[in-house]
């Protein structure tokens, strides 16, 4: 129901109501194009959501997608408690060859003349570590994976 005071006035009401609802959708769009753009620029490199949601797992060496050298130490720090054993492109690397340090839980491999693996692959290498609570023993293990490149 409009209120009689002309046609004029009836006319600029409806245009002034198309308006505003134009002005507010072209904002909701530029609003949700802001936050994708935000989500696409943001740096997430750092935020491995395979380790910030595992307690297990404290960090990889080296990290996921990293570019290293071809002699460059492999590995997994582990949460107190834990054992681990160290596979690098689909080879077991025997316990011998990897090195511990309990202290701070720590299992690495450092690719070398006379080990399983003598150098890392050019390009992509793949880590895959089985890991488990001492408590519960290997039949309780998990797995984690990441590749790396290397030059």
């Amino acid at each position: 129901m409009y209120l009689a005071i002309g046609s004029g006035h009836t006319e600029k009401v409806r245009n002034f109501n198309l308006l505003r609802r134009l002005l507010l959708g072209a904002a909701a769009l530029v609003g949700i194009a802001a936050i994708l753009l935000a989500l696409f620029l943001a740096d997430t490199d750092d935020i491995d959501v395979t380790i910030s949601g595992n307690a297990a797992v404290d960090a990889l060496i080296p990290p996921r997608n990293a570019e290293v050298l071809s002699q460059e130490t492999v590995g997994v720090d582990l949460a107190t408690g834990y054992d681990a054993r160290l596979a690098l492109n689909g080879v077991n690397i025997p316990p011998e060859q990897v090195r511990h340090m309990p202290n701070i839980n720590r299992f690495t491999f450092r690719p070398d003349e006379g080990k399983v693996i003598e150098r890392l692959q050019a390009e992509r290498n793949c880590v895959e570590v089985t890991y488990w609570p001492l408590a519960a023993g290997p039949e309780q293990a998990d797995t984690i994976s990441w590749c790396f490149n290397a030059s």
